[in-house]
């Protein structure tokens, strides 16, 4: 089982890099999104209480996933060890994004010093704020808090279920990450439907967005940047920001590049020792690369360690 769990999250790994995201036809995160639409409306029409509407939304969508998926690996490993690996690193490979993030980033890196107009509307399309009038040191804010954020969102918290409860939880989480970019919005629509899935997303999220901040010190340390500034402005400014858990990683990137991520009139994290721009942003890409390695060699290890200590391991 520990060979298992390896070689999952290897294949996976490797299926990332060299394939990037699948299409949407087969990419299990598109259809979570896809049934969560189409449920909405027959929830809201069957409980009247949008509350116990929104919780029945994410606990069929939860059980409609894990339960077939359970099933499915299972009947898969009792047929085929082959298949029982590979179909389990494609459906690991779903729930996190790697290589993904280079593609959204680098557009706005590859203009930000070149055609402002261009790179704000690379931006536009990772963030929800209006980016039409922003300069370039903003611009360069967003990129750097895509990465911080989505290093947690994307990659971490994915991982990190995977090593405590295997593919069932990478899947799981990703399901409520799901639920919350569709309904976890504090709007008139969906505050009470979507609070359980907004709730749901913050819990799981706890953990890791504070295991960042430790990944991205080690990480600024390898590569000879400010470990020291990480640790200190995730301490200082992780609560700046309305979300309980966005302020670690992004807080913590600030302090490790010595600039500041600033969304004019909701929060700026860290101090403006050097000003961001495009070099900025291909070292936090480099942060983000090498925490996910480290990651993933904490997670081979954890799984080595627990084997050897209790005769299983993560599957």
């Amino acid at each position: 089982m520990i060979v298992d769990g390896a070689l999952i999250l290897l294949l996976a790994l490797a299926i990332d890099l060299v394939m990037g995201e699948p299409p949407q036809k087969v990419h299990l995160t598109v259809w979570m999104g896809w049934l969560i639409e189409r449920l909405e409306h027959p929830m809201r029409r069957l409980f009247k209480n949008e509350k116990v509407g929104g919780a029945a939304l994410a606990s069929v969508s939860m059980v409609a996933f894990v339960a077939p998926l359970i099933l499915g690996l299972y009947i898969l490993h009792s047929y085929s060890w082959a298949l029982y690996i590979v179909a389990s690193a494609f459906l690991l490979k779903t729930t996190f994004a790697f290589r993904s993030m280079f593609g959204h980033v680098m557009p706005i890196l590859n203009n930000l010093e070149t055609n402002l107009d261009e790179a704000r509307r690379h931006a536009s399309r990772v963030v929800r704020r209006d980016t039409s009038k922003l300069g370039a040191p903003l611009i360069a804010s967003v990129a750097v808090e895509t990465v911080a954020e989505g290093f947690v969102d994307g990659t971490l918290s994915p991982l990190f279920y995977y090593c405590l409860f295997g593919v069932p939880g990478a899947v799981v989480y990703r399901v409520i990450n799901t639920l919350d970019s569709t309904v976890g919005y504090l709007d008139a629509r969906y505050a009470r439907f979507g609070w359980l899935s907004a709730k749901l997303d913050t819990i799981a999220n706890y953990l890791p967005a504070r295991i960042s901040v430790a990944l991205f010190a080690c990480a600024a340390l390898l590569l000879r940047l400010d470990w020291r500034g990480a640790i200190r402005i995730a301490k200082r400014d992780h609560a700046i920001t309305k979300s309980r858990n966005a302020g670690w990683p992004m807080s913590a990137m600030a302090g490790a590049l010595n600039g500041r991520l600033e969304k004019v009139g909701s929060y700026a994290l860290g101090d403006p020792v050097s000003p961001l721009c495009s070099r900025k942003i291909m070292e936090s890409l480099r942060i983000f690369a090498l925490a996910t390695s480290l990651l993933c060699i904490t997670i081979l290890a954890f799984t080595y360690l627990w084997g050897v200590m209790f005769g299983t391991g993560t599957t």
